[in-house]
């Protein structure tokens, strides 16, 4: 029952820090409207995301392959993990009542 009240309350703590954090204290800082003319005349630059020689474009096919490998590797553990709980449930390892 403690650790329920417990619950709940961090739970309403959290709910109301995340939806009335912004309540407008910190000021915004509004910029000046500019002339057409100034707009005109800076072109912002095109930036293209390409590798910049075949290191670079090779690196990035190693650190997806690692993000991947590091994932299956992840849910092996806790698959893995998840059968041992399921094997000790069964033997009753936990159980109240020891013979």
């Amino acid at each position: 029952m403690r650790m329920k009240s417990a619950a709940l309350f961090l739970t309403l703590v959290f709910c109301l820090a995340f939806f009335f954090t912004d309540l407008g204290i910190s000021q915004q800082v509004v910029p000046e409207k500019q002339s057409e003319t100034n707009q005109a005349k800076e072109e912002p630059e095109k930036i293209i995301p390409v590798p910049k020689n075949i290191k670079e474009s090779t690196g990035i096919y190693v650190f997806v392959a690692w993000i991947w490998v590091a994932i299956f590797v992840l849910i092996y553990v806790v698959r893995q993990k998840i059968k041992e709980v399921d094997r000790l449930f069964q033997i009753k390892f936990f159980s109240i009542k020891k013979k």
